[in-house]
């Protein structure tokens, strides 16, 4: 992992994440989502999922799949779920 971006979204996660006090209730949480999908889809593509995920958060909160994780209920919402209109046959 290198690069602006990458180092914007290690800094997010381990710092101004740490002091927002809201926390992500999807899994993976949103920091590790975007990630995941900067680092697959590039940085234009990939910050438009990360985007896209905390637009649409709310309906899904209402509609998705929840796990338990660590004690913790949690959206089950992975990459493969959003970008799989990315992906070629």
């Amino acid at each position: 992992m290198s690069g602006p971006q990458h180092v914007f979204m290690h800094f997010y996660r381990h710092g101004i994440g740490q002091m927002d006090g809201r926390s992500c209730p999807s899994y993976p949480v949103c920091s590790l989502y975007a990630t995941q999908a900067v680092n697959q889809h590039g940085l234009l593509v990939g910050s438009w999922l990360a985007m896209d995920r905390i637009i649409h958060e709310h309906d899904d909160i209402q509609y998705g799949q929840w796990l338990n994780i660590n004690g913790e209920e949690r959206l089950y919402d992975p990459l493969s779920r959003n970008d799989f209109w990315l992906k070629k046959k």
